[in-house]
């Protein structure tokens, strides 16, 4: 059996999908698992700023570069017309322009190419690190700053999963996505057996947290709701009615905590800190639930 992935994510920023991640992990390892806590946020890695760790660089990811030998150009516009958003333009019998900043790398250039007049180069798009805190390993992607495109380094950390899966070695890995509702996240939700979606109670919070919903079903990853903060208004019927809509059962309310604020401010997580806090008792209720559907014995 393949080694169970939990995605946590937000429809929108600041909701606390990190933190909540973040303990999640803790509280699985306080329970006595092997865990992999993964930062697929790649614009904004910060697992390792939350738990005040040092990583460690173990490689860079590359993407596909056209690179144009106009010797061997006949100007036939192939790669032109098959280029979906235009990183490529021919104007009239004058050589192809290649626009880096918006190409994709997906490389359908150099396979129309009928002479060999695009080869492969590489660009540097981003990073892989690994690290470790409070005894769960760390699987950590970068991307380059300046680059608009993630997708090359979540894939990356995807397929390393894949394998990392199949060696056994953990009892679960959760995965960190970006905010927000796009490609990315579908991405980084992938094959995994669940997603956490972490939302808060207000009308923003439902507002993207039924936008992520409905990307969540395109890939059909069961999707729980935590509402993180649950105390601070009293608009948990907005999210409520979401969770109704699409049959997404509310499965943790973490009230605000002054503690988990006090442990922020440390550089610790709440778990670690104050595993008495009531955000903590909270977070390891998510945890004791995850498991018991899971199965996972230990």
């Amino acid at each position: 059996m393949q080694t169970p992935m939990i995605a946590v994510s937000g429809g929108k920023g600041g909701t606390g999908k990190t933190t909540v991640a973040v303990n999640l992990a803790l509280a699985f390892k306080q329970d006595g698992l092997n865990v992999l806590l993964v930062d697929a946020d790649v614009d904004a890695p910060n697992v390792h700023i939350l738990l005040s760790t040092e990583r460690k660089k173990i490689d860079t990811v590359y993407a596909f570069e056209p690179k144009f030998n106009f010797d061997e150009c006949v100007l036939c516009g192939l790669c032109a017309q098959h280029c979906r958003i235009h990183a490529i333009m021919q104007v009239g019998d004058k050589y192809p322009m290649y626009f880096p900043d918006i190409c994709t790398h997906c490389g359908s250039c150099m396979l129309v190419c009928p002479t060999n007049a695009i080869t492969e180069g590489k660009k540097e798009m981003g990073w892989i690190y690994e690290g470790q805190a409070y005894g769960v390993d760390l699987l950590m992607g970068e991307l380059k700053l300046g680059e608009a495109s993630a997708a090359t380094v979540v894939t990356e950390l995807k397929d390393r999963l894949e394998e990392i899966r199949k060696n056994g070695k953990y009892d679960i890995i959760i995965i960190d996505t970006s905010p927000g509702a796009h490609c990315d996240v579908l991405r980084a939700v992938m094959d995994t057996e669940e997603t956490i979606a972490v939302t808060e109670p207000t009308p923003f919070g439902a507002h993207d947290l039924e936008r992520l919903i409905r990307l969540l079903e395109v890939v059909e990853s069961p999707v729980k709701i935590v509402i993180n903060r649950a105390n601070i208004t009293e608009g948990s019927s907005v999210i409520e009615k979401v969770a109704e809509k699409y049959n997404a059962p509310i499965i943790s309310r973490i009230p605000y905590d002054d503690l988990a604020v006090e442990a922020y401010a440390k550089g610790k997580p709440v778990i670690v800190e104050y595993p008495d806090a009531p955000a903590s008792l909270a977070i390891k209720e998510v945890m004791m639930k995850i498991k018991e559907e899971l199965g996972i014995a230990r």
